[in-house]
């Protein structure tokens, strides 16, 4: 068993599909494996918050395995175990939104995005760790332990979606559904060497997840590759009534999409400024060896972008998602302020302190911000390529990072640098692994492009990792893992 498990775990959703379509793997078998890994992964990694009920997991992989046997296949997730992070609502499973709040509260309905995953044949394994109400992005957690990463587990998974990125890396589960309100999704997948996909705004419903921020949150996944993040997307975006931010979009058939495509002579933009100004010596080396590396095999066109409004991306962000958040928990704040975490605590009193007219103001600097990234994705390139975190993994203890002898960055602020920007605007974006630093880190670059065109950024990530073999190289040592040698 251990021998499989290992193996299985280097497998993507869409070789596994394959697998189970053609009858050459069993649900029951894949279940199994993904069991194996978090049992013996889990009391070290802390990816998970619940797992459900094998006995009620293994009837659902031995039902998935008889609708296909009888030609009843559903999609390529059709007996895939997944997972969900902890802020997803399922029906008869504890939701705790990672909270001493919500410890004990257990839904009486799905999200849709659950209840469409259910209904494409996959199997929920569990729910996923993560910060306090979302409310963080080191995967950092006061009550149910933090989450460690797989690459080595003294430094962070990056948050709030990091028990999501460390199962998924891990194998305990195929892929998992995420949120992402300044870089949730992103940032822990960049930490992790895996791929994270943030839609557009409104492209993925909301409903039945417990909001952080409105205007800012995005339901998206975390997976092995970028033909799985399709797959998945394919499954769960879609217009909702019951999701007032909700587009009533065409659903393009993504996975058919990017197979046919070639981004050859493609324009994409790099920022001269912002984005590359900060950027940690390994890192900037990466991005850049990944951009020749699509000029040189793809060729793809490069242009120099310049940014107005840079130096107002963090405050404008920042007073939307603390005064949204306060807005949210006002009630709590008075009635149970002392089941909040100092941290989250904070946050939210100074969100309430945030004025309305500043509030708006930040507002109206978002759409300022959309309009002139609107305005060079429609008229100069077709999306824009970013490194998603300006370091590698940092350690538990690292609360400040020294950029050089003149700069220093909080650890949060450095994390979030280049992904808020894109949760303002609700421009699609994907981070996908580009690369190791010495030390064997994972380091993730972003694509971000217009508005429902996600076929656009899914093709160019989906071209580098077939020319680059990128599913084999981004496979954490899981006896290392065991063993608690990292």
């Amino acid at each position: 068993m251990v021998k499989k498990a290992l193996t299985l775990s280097s497998f993507s959703l869409k070789q596994l599909s394959e697998k189970i379509k053609n009858g050459d793997l069993s649900p029951v078998d894949l279940l199994e494996s993904c069991l194996y890994k978090t049992k013996k992964l889990n009391p070290i990694l802390n990816a998970f918050i619940t797992i459900i009920d094998e006995e009620d997991l293994y009837k659902k992989a031995e039902i998935a395995e008889k609708e296909i046997r009888h030609g009843n296949y559903r999609s390529p997730l059709h007996g895939i175990p997944f997972s969900i992070k902890d802020i997803f609502y399922v029906r008869g499973v504890k939701c705790t939104a990672g909270s001493k709040i919500l410890a004990n509260y257990i839904p009486s309905t799905d999200a849709t995005a659950v209840e469409r995953m259910k209904k494409a044949g996959a199997i929920l394994i569990g729910t996923n760790n993560l910060n306090e109400f979302a409310s963080g992005i080191t995967g950092v957690n006061h009550f149910y332990g933090s989450t460690k990463n797989p690459w080595d587990i003294s430094k962070i998974s990056g948050g709030s979606s990091g028990g999501s990125a460390v199962a998924v890396s891990t194998g305990m589960v195929i892929f998992s559904l995420g949120t992402d309100t300044g870089g949730s999704i992103r940032v822990p997948s960049s930490l992790c060497g895996v791929v994270g996909l943030k839609p557009t705004y409104g492209r993925i419903s909301k409903h039945g997840v417990f909001p952080l921020s409105a205007s800012l949150d995005h339901v998206g996944c975390i997976t092995r590759s970028t033909w799985d993040a399709a797959a998945v997307l394919q499954y769960i975006a879609g217009f909702d009534p019951l999701d007032e931010a909700s587009e009533d979009k065409e659903v393009p058939a993504y996975t058919k999409i990017i197979e046919k495509s070639n981004p050859k002579g493609i324009g994409v933009g790099i920022p001269k400024d912002f984005f590359c100004d900060y950027l940690h010596p390994e890192v900037q080396d990466l991005f850049y060896d990944f951009i020749e590396f699509l000029i040189s095999t793809q060729g793809i066109i490069v242009f120099n972008l310049d940014l107005s409004n840079t130096e107002k991306f963090y405050k404008s962000w920042q007073d939307v998602r603390l005064a949204e958040a306060a807005n949210i928990h006002q009630d709590w704040l008075k009635t149970k302020s002392d089941n909040y975490s100092e941290e989250v605590r904070e946050m939210l009193v100074r969100g309430t302190k945030i004025p309305a007219v500043d509030y708006i103001h930040s507002r109206d600097i978002v759409r300022e911000i959309k309009q002139e990234f609107l305005s060079i994705l429609n008229q100069q390139v077709e999306a824009i390529i970013v490194p998603t975190t300006i370091i590698p993994a940092p350690s538990f203890e690292e609360k400040r990072i020294s950029i050089d002898k003149n700069t220093v960055l909080e650890t949060r602020q450095a994390l979030l640098r280049n992904t808020i920007v894109f949760n303002s605007t609700g421009l699609p974006a994907i981070s996908i692994p580009i690369g190791l630093t010495k030390h064997h880190l994972p380091v993730g670059a972003q694509i971000i492009g217009r508005p429902f065109k996600e076929e656009i950024i899914l093709s160019i990530a989906y071209s580098y990792e077939r020319l680059n073999n990128s599913m084999n190289k981004y496979i954490p040592n899981l006896a290392a893992i065991n063993k608690n040698k990292l």
